[in-house]
């Protein structure tokens, strides 16, 4: 993988992240963006995944002045 393909993973994992804290439908840029770039379906899709852990961590960590009580 080159510099280019860094990139874009990068920016597409920033774009994925950001929609995920909203409303969480981030795998629909990411799982494209990968496959695009000759990842296969499996490691794009299991890729994913872990990602997703992370992004809720994070999303729950930057909503919790919102939890009740």
């Amino acid at each position: 993988m080159d510099i280019f393909h860094d990139a874009i993973v990068f920016v597409a994992g920033l774009w994925a992240g950001t929609i995920n804290a909203v409303v969480g439908s981030g795998t629909l840029v990411t799982f494209p963006v990968l496959v695009a770039l000759g990842y296969a379906p499996v490691a794009a899709t299991i890729s994913n995944a872990m990602g997703l852990i992370a992004g809720n961590l994070a999303g729950s960590w930057g909503y919790r002045r919102n939890w009740p009580g």
